[in-house]
């Protein structure tokens, strides 16, 4: 900016006073000083109040005001102090000679007025960048990086050096693949990291539209939602396993008072521990979501879709229902974890065989930019109350009686956000629902 204004600068006083005379063959002006002291106070002067409209621009009124009055003890003082004053004489054949002087001064000191307001603007604006560079190096508990587009460090706040950097300035493993993947992908990258074993942090790297690449760490701290969240999230399991634990008690305890084996009672217990296996692992899952990162490996989600369609087949076939794979493309490319994947799918497609679907139709589309996988059912279908987003919070049972733990269809949006993905549900009631994954493509 600084060499800008000093171009424009020195280009405007040339045209004002050397292009514009020679232009317009403006007779010559002679300026004439009867004696060196003269010739000095002339040209103090022309600086002075050159100064005051660089400061009227700079600072405004009062700055103005205190450089006139400079302006006035210099033009009007000094001479009176030495009487009689030698004289300043502008001399010039014509008058348009004169007009074109005091026009150039005019003109110079609105330059200059311009100046002091532009330098000003840049002196507030530095003050600014350095009062939030401050704030943001000193104050923020949430980490910054930012990197230029070969991946090389260029600033870091000081919680972020302390939560992501080494002594030496160098990155984990895990985030440098979280930075190649943003660049890579040209889309926010999400990744959870622990720092030691007391925190651990959410990270997101973002691609700018200039080519870096900033990188946010943010304290993962328990709020007072997240607090609520897993204070009901623990009621819910101790529920859970209350109830199975029950019934594996009362049962054992049955068997164990009989002479003969009751073929009932080992049938509870068997479904009851079942259920209880499937809510720890559902719990042990979610876990792994919030603190493992994604194992990526090319794939084809084509292959995704087979998995799972032969992971659930003879499960349909045995129940006298259906199961449908359709793919509309030949092959879909991706980057991503296969098993993650498989089980946010496969999820989707157990809770259509669940509840009352008797045909389930698993769908590959793709666009320009997307893939779409969809599972399609003729089941129950889904209370309007519970759509569009509502099905997807932790915890929430669309079926008070005979449902899961509230933590399936959670996990498949934890799963799809993960690879940068989303997931839509829609549904009616009696008739069906259709959920699709949309994935970006690499």
């Amino acid at each position: 900016m600084t060499l800008r204004l000093l171009f424009w600068s020195a280009l405007y006083l040339l045209l004002w006073w050397g292009l514009l005379p020679a232009l317009l063959t403006i007779p010559e002006v002679t300026i004439r000083a009867d004696g060196e002291l003269a010739a000095l106070w002339f040209w103090i002067t022309i600086v002075v109040l050159w100064s005051a409209a660089f400061h009227w621009g700079y600072g405004g009124r009062a700055r103005f005001l205190r450089w006139l009055a400079w302006v006035m003890v210099i033009t009007l003082l000094i001479p009176f102090t030495r009487a009689p004053f030698p004289l300043i004489r502008l001399q010039s054949i014509s008058e348009i000679g004169l007009i074109w002087v005091l026009s150039a001064m005019a003109a110079s000191m609105l330059w200059f007025a311009f100046l002091g307001k532009r330098v000003r603007y840049a002196v507030d604006q530095q003050l600014l960048t350095q009062t939030v560079l401050t704030l943001a190096d000193q104050e923020l508990t949430e980490g910054i990086l930012l990197y230029d587009a070969r991946l090389r460090l260029k600033w870091a706040n000081d919680a972020g050096r302390r939560y992501l950097l080494t002594d030496k300035g160098d990155l984990s493993p895990v985030i440098a693949r979280l930075l190649q993947r943003a660049r890579e992908t040209n889309r926010i990258a999400l990744q959870s990291y622990g720092v030691d074993e007391g925190l651990r942090v959410n990270l997101q790297a973002a691609p700018l539209p200039n080519g870096e690449i900033s990188v946010i760490a943010y304290p993962a701290q328990m709020g007072d939602a997240q607090s609520q969240f897993y204070e009901r999230f623990i009621r819910r399991i101790i529920h859970d396993m209350r109830n199975p634990l029950a019934a594996i008690i009362a049962h054992a305890n049955n068997l164990q008072q009989s002479d003969q084996l009751d073929a009932a009672s080992v049938q509870t217990i068997e479904h009851e521990a079942q259920r209880l296996t499937r809510l720890v692992d559902s719990i042990l899952f979610d876990a792994r979501l919030s603190y493992i990162p994604l194992a990526l490996e090319p794939l084809d989600l084509l292959d995704i879709a087979e998995e799972v369609y032969y992971q659930h087949d003879e499960r349909a076939i045995r129940d006298q229902k259906t199961i449908q794979l359709e793919a509309l493309t030949a092959s879909a490319p991706f980057e991503g974890d296969r098993d993650l994947l498989v089980r946010a799918l496969s999820n989707l497609v157990d809770n259509s065989l669940k509840y009352g679907a008797t045909h389930v139709q698993i769908t590959l589309e793709a666009n320009d930019q997307l893939y779409a996988l969809k599972v399609i059912d003729n089941g129950e279908g889904i209370p309007p109350e519970f759509l569009p987003d509502r099905l997807f919070e932790p915890l929430v049972r669309v079926r008070a009686k005979g449902g899961g733990s509230g933590l399936g269809l959670s996990m498949v949006k934890k799963i799809v956000s993960l690879h940068n993905g989303t997931i839509t549900a829609h549904s009616t009631l009696g008739k069906g629902s259709t959920f699709t994954l949309c994935l970006p493509k690499p």
